[in-house]
């Protein structure tokens, strides 16, 4: 079976369908398709709300941290300078089906459907600054869990990164291709490394928004947790080259050497599972932006 598969398809029609039977308030339901992540199938409905429906167990559970995050975040109404979304309606499960959220909607295309692969870099600062005020809000007011997936041990992923890298082979150009295989092979193993820091856990190209050419908002919430900041911090690394990664740092503020190579781990790790999920589902898009990761976060 293919990984990413759904266990639970919903279609456009049976989306409908539950919409207009559960929040009759929102008829005449207007839905359209705004694509699948790893976990969701995702419609926009009446343009003013985008519902998510889990597409697996994960989907499932990530739908649960999201819900939890975005409320608190909402409940402390956090700025951080770009739009996220905000949880408007809560479906129970019903039977075999999942329970399903509606969020207001952050207008704007995916980032990976842009064409200029260094599009974040004229948003370094403001990402850093972003980074800065979400890591520093205090913990007792978010409603997340510790980082229970381990997302920084090598010592857990170690082998299982070479295995997605081996998988994503015939996809990733020879000489970009050795040098991750090098990265891998020279990666020590570690234990996680802990932290208290609230995190949105899974910042990359596939959960942006763009709008007018611009970053405008950050998405999918599914993996918030509370952990280390490198987790996030990833990002420089992943979609900045060296020089433009300098002014991210300086805008967050002090990331020490160790914190870094963590990040790096991560962007890395990210960018070659974003390329295997590419290559599996033949989405060119997601490619572009995987290898031109890949290539950043390796130099």
């Amino acid at each position: 079976m293919n990984p990413w598969e759904a266990t639970h398809p919903v279609s456009l029609e049976k989306a409908k369908e539950k919409i207009e039977c559960d929040f009759p308030s929102l008829k005449p339901v207007g839905v359209k398709a705004c694509g699948s992540g790893f976990d969701h199938t995702v419609y926009e409905v009446n343009g003013e709300f985008v519902f998510r429906f889990p597409r697996r167990q994960l989907g499932y559970e990530a739908m649960q941290f999201e819900s939890r995050m975005l409320k608190s975040l909402d409940r402390i109404s956090f700025d951080g300078g770009f739009e996220y979304p905000k949880p408007v309606f809560y479906q129970e499960a019903e039977g075999d089906d999942y329970p399903y959220v509606g969020f207001t909607n952050v207008k704007g295309s995916v980032l990976t459907e842009e064409t200029d692969t260094d599009l974040l870099h004229q948003h370094a600062e403001e990402l850093g600054n972003f980074l800065k005020k979400l890591h520093t809000l205090p913990v007792g007011e978010i409603d997340a869990d510790p980082d229970h997936l381990q997302r920084l041990s090598t010592k857990l992923r170690k082998h299982h990164f070479h295995d997605i890298a081996s998988q994503s082979a015939p996809v990733i150009p020879e000489l970009l291709y050795k040098k991750l295989i090098h990265y891998i092979e020279q990666l020590e193993e570690w234990e996680n490394v802990s932290g208290n820091t609230p995190l949105h856990g899974d910042l990359h190209p596939k959960n942006m928004i763009v709008r007018n050419g611009r970053l405008s908002g950050i998405i999918d919430w599914g993996d918030a947790h509370i952990g280390h900041p490198a987790v996030d911090l990833s990002v420089g690394y992943a979609c900045m080259t060296p020089e433009v990664r300098t002014l991210f740092f300086n805008a967050y503020g002090e990331v020490d050497e160790r914190t870094q190579e963590l990040a790096r781990f991560k962007a890395v790790f990210i960018m070659t599972v974003l390329v295997r999920y590419a290559k599996n589902t033949e989405d060119k898009d997601v490619l572009r932006w995987g290898l031109a990761g890949l290539e950043k976060s390796l130099s």
